[in-house]
């Protein structure tokens, strides 16, 4: 069968990163993808990632400042499905393209803008650069993170000293202090799933409603969601089990250094590793012969310690022979830090399709990231290599001048929807935060979600990451072991539309969970498993946002690896949430075609699979070659002299410049006479004198406070933003901010009390998304959920008193 998108028209009027990101995975999955190119030279580089994110697409050339171009435009637009932009607020009006003119035309049509920091702002016309926008939102300080928490850092509680800081045996990432230059580029990357997922809901409400709307997202927005795990403000930061250590700066996540290489041992207890690598050979310790000192979730400093303590021994054995160790005993975590281009050769990624081969007419066969989630009904493949720029104009204007009219376009039904996913009820089975963080945003978009769990996520749900991803959410206590357990189970499965589990297959078939067990009770469920590898042996392993991003590449890539750095995870990679990001786009096709077909399906994908997508800019051949591209530096500045942070004379003062266009670099000369030297005369040459090049902005911008520095480039023209230190802790306060619902205060948490956390990271014009009460506390919503199913008060106890139903322990 076809891709879920096939027939869908789509015009794709972005550049830079997200846009064509997120028009890839629509192309990908069917749609027919018409990239609208302007005419001339671009005036700023094409990204290297456009090799693998402009595949598939057709490419025309239109000027839309002429008017028979914007005409044709126009033309094509009344007979798409979609049309994405990413011009700066305003342009699209003055060129007569904007969503109102359109929608007059097409009320069906979906229009999609993503911008910087959106509209009607006071930032709305601010540089949109990746790494501008990561600057000024105060990623790059989130990023090296501080002592103690986020959350301490937001309300001026951080920690000024420690106990003990990271062992240089163990630190990730540069020795450094400031903030952090991430090869992922996070903003960009949230905002294309965030424009996909937005798309996807939009189909889903058209079906009903048979109206088209306005999706609009934001990098700004996107660093936000991305985020919602640690920016929080809650009232009673104190609260018993509210904080964990993750977001200390001295978390090294457990990337350790081997032989050979490096891997990662995240969630697994260091005295294990001290067990098995005690002799001349690895062994699996017996059971009962590893005695942790510190339980479950040990203080850092305790880690560290132990972690010191052990790296002699990790460095006595290959990365292959602790990874092939850790399978065997089946419950430890380990996987190699992988390459973007070792993870592109790995046979299980090509044989799932997650990897694909694609012939470039230049390079000849390449491997890239490919099918990043699947739907069972609705299988689909890669359409193919980049076109030529141009290559279907002639094409595209010939369909202009038979486009259908807009009144054939279809019309309203007349109904009217909360949101898009209103009257869909989805069963939440998952724990930690891929899963849950899927149904979270389908709960902002109208969804109701039931969380089902026992006893197992008790000190998790208290964690400022689990209040991150449960949001709005009602919680079951049911132990799904019992006989009652199980009948209760099937029949919330009975009437749900939607069940998301994160579970281990082999634990979701032993629970009677799995796919086959359930369409047998619910024939139009939409089925969906977040795993942590990809559908293979592998997928049998634990599997955490670390060690898939260290086999995917990311934790290479943003340790500045390919300059002789070490691997570095952070906030920034995206694993986990880059999972329920996608898990939630399947999820949302799928419900999508199911108000087509009547059908439900299985639909899967991974963490492994969101640092493919993190990393999709690289690409190999078979032979696993490195084809020239940016990449990070050891020190985790940036790519270039031209696009980087800077240390300035003041105290924490970090300027972030993005010169990237000939006219900035023309302007930097004019500024600093310094830079008009003949090794610098071309891009090749600056390229080639790069290290010369920074060495002497690196001396200027020394010399100037970081406010200096950017007032002088600022109002030159030449794009740059200081690394905001302080934003978090501005964040809660901002009037436009609030004004545009990107964060929110939330009153009721039985624990915390008022808890500010994150927003709105998508806006519908016609359904638009809720905000609805806090995270719920462990099986808060038990006996009101079993009254419901017709369970009289007597016979709860009963269920309680059997261990079957787990009753709150806050009233």
């Amino acid at each position: 069968m076809a891709g879920v998108l096939e027939g869908l028209k789509v015009l794709d009027l972005t550049w830079g990163t997200s846009g064509p990101m997120a028009t890839m995975l629509m192309s990908d999955h069917g749609a027919e993808v018409t990239r609208i190119e302007r005419p001339g030279i671009d005036p700023f580089p094409a990204p290297e990632g456009y090799r693998i994110w402009q595949r598939g697409k057709r490419s025309a050339v239109l000027d839309l400042q002429q008017v028979t171009d914007r005409e044709t435009l126009l033309a094509l637009a009344a007979g798409a499905d979609v049309l994405i932009e990413s011009f700066e607020p305003g342009v699209t009006a003055r060129l007569g393209i904007d969503f109102a003119t359109i929608h007059a035309r097409n009320p069906r049509l979906i229009y999609c803008s993503i911008t910087a920091y959106g509209r009607d702002n006071s930032l709305s016309h601010r540089p949109g650069y990746d790494a501008l926008v990561a600057a000024r939102m105060g990623l790059q300080w989130e990023a090296r993170g501080w002592y103690g928490s986020a959350m301490d850092r937001i309300q001026g509680k951080e920690r000024k000293t420690v106990e003990m800081d990271v062992p240089d045996s163990v630190h990730i990432g540069s020795a450094r202090s400031g903030p952090i230059f991430t090869a992922t580029q996070a903003p960009s990357v949230v905002a294309a799933y965030q424009a996909v997922l937005g798309i996807s809901a939009a189909l889903r409400a058209r079906e009903l409603t048979g109206r088209g709307q306005w999706v609009e997202t934001s990098l700004a927005q996107a660093v936000i969601m991305s985020n919602g795990c640690s920016w929080q403000r809650p009232q009673n930061i104190d609260a018993p089990g509210y904080q964990f250590n993750t977001s200390d700066q001295r978390q090294t996540w457990g990337i350790v250094k081997t032989k050979d290489g490096y891997i990662c041992t995240w969630a697994s207890p260091v005295e294990w590793f001290l067990v098995a690598g005690a002799g001349d050979k690895l062994r699996v310790p017996a059971p009962g012969e590893v005695k942790t000192r510190s339980g479950a979730m040990p203080r850092i400093e305790d880690r560290l310690r132990l972690l010191d303590e052990a790296a002699p021994m990790f460095a006595r054995f290959t990365s292959a022979e602790w990874t092939r160790i850790a399978a065997e005993s089946g419950e430890i975590s380990v996987q190699p830090v992988r390459s973007p281009e070792e993870a592109l050769c790995d046979p299980a990624l090509l044989a799932e399709g997650a990897v694909v081969e694609i012939d470039d007419p230049e390079l000849g066969v390449l491997r890239e990231a490919g099918v990043l989630y699947r739907l069972s009904e609705r299988p689909t493949r890669i359409r193919g290599k980049l076109a030529l720029r141009g290559e279907h104009t002639e094409a595209v204007r010939k369909e202009a001048a038979r486009a259908a009219s807009p009144a054939a376009t279809g019309s309203s039904t007349g109904r009217t929807l909360k949101g898009p996913f209103e009257g869909i009820r989805i069963l939440d089975l998952g724990s930690a935060v891929a899963g849950p963080w899927a149904t979270q945003l389908l709960c902002d978009m109208g969804a109701e979600v039931i969380k089902v769990d026992a006893l197992r996520q008790t000190f998790w749900m208290a964690c400022h990451m689990s209040l991150g991803v449960n949001r709005s959410k009602r919680f079951l206590g049911l132990d799904v072991k019992t006989a009652e357990g199980q009948t209760i189970i099937r029949r919330l499965v009975e009437e749900a539309d939607v069940v998301v589990h994160n579970m281990r297959p082999q634990a979701a078939r032993k629970l009677g969970l799995d796919y086959e067990t359930l369409r047998r009770v619910n024939s139009r469920l939409v089925y969906c498993h977040t795993r942590g590898f990809e559908d293979s042996p592998r997928s049998e392993l634990p599997g955490n946002d670390q060690t898939a991003n260290s086999l995917g590449g990311a934790n290479w890539e943003d340790g500045g690896c390919g300059d002789g750095g070490r691997p570095w995870f952070g906030i920034t990679s995206n694993g986990d949430l880059g999972n329920g990001y996608l898990a939630s786009i399947a999820i949302a096709q799928a419900l999508y075609d199911r108000e087509k077909t009547g059908k439900g399906q299985f639909v899967d994908t991974s963490i492994l699979n969101a640092s493919l997508f993190n990393c999709s800019r690289a690409f190999t051949n078979r032979e696993g070659k490195r084809f020239p591209r940016q990449l990070l530096d050891r020190d985790q500045t940036g790519f270039s002299a031209l696009y980087r942070i800077y240390p300035c004379q003041d105290a924490e003062g970090w300027l972030c410049l993005a010169a990237v266009s000939g006219q900035h670099w023309q302007t930097l000369t004019r500024l600093f006479p310094a830079l008009d030297d003949a090794r610098f005369a071309t891009p090749e040459s600056r390229q080639h004198n790069d290290k010369a090049l920074a060495a002497i902005l690196g001396e200027i911008f020394r010399g100037m406070s970081s406010e200096a520095a950017f007032r002088l480039l600022d109002n030159a023209g030449v794009p740059c933003e200081i690394s905001d230190i302080t934003a978090t802790q501005k964040m809660f306060d901002n009037p436009e901010f609030i004004a545009r619902r990107w964060v929110a205060g939330l009153d009721g948490h039985p624990l915390l009390g008022r808890i500010d956390m994150f927003g709105v990271g998508i806006d519908f014009s016609d359904t638009p998304c809720r905000i609805g009460g806090p995270p719920p506390v462990p099986w808060q919503h038990t006996q009101e959920l079993l009254r419901e199913m017709g369970y009289g008060d007597e016979r709860i106890d009963q269920l309680a008193a059997e261990g079957t139903a787990i009753l709150p322990k806050v009233a």
